[in-house]
């Protein structure tokens, strides 16, 4: 007899087997996140969490352009890997940079700097 939860999990399968044969080889013509997450019935996050699911967990190369044309693609190349692989190294970079920043704010003394900024603004 099968569990509940065997159904389930084979219900989120389908939906990352389906995921995966609907995109499409290399970046020249990505899926859109509106049109793959209709395509398999999921909200855009959802969808979001099943590609870095695949990506980290089942070793699915699967590529993004946050670039027009915009979407998610199957990388067939190095060139593929690398269009996708900079925008998150970057992005990665910034969030460090601004968790530093965050760690450097002086909690007690923040609001007295940020009044002495806006009073010489308005001089």
């Amino acid at each position: 007899m099968t569990t509940a939860s065997e159904i389930e999990r084979q219900k989120f399968l389908n939906k990352l087997y389906q995921l995966v044969d609907y995109l499409p080889q290399g970046h020249e013509h990505p899926v859109t996140a509106n049109d793959l997450s209709t395509h398999i019935g999921v909200a855009k996050r959802t969808l979001s969490a099943y590609v870095s699911y695949l990506i980290k967990h089942e070793g699915i190369p699967i590529g993004s352009s946050r670039r027009q044309p915009t979407g998610y693609y199957l990388i067939m190349n190095e060139l593929d890997r690398q269009n996708t692989i900079a925008p998150l190294e970057a992005q990665a970079t910034e969030e460090l940079k601004r968790a530093n920043s965050l760690r450097r704010i002086n909690l007690d003394t923040w609001r007295v700097e940020f009044e002495k900024l806006k009073g010489r603004q308005n001089q």
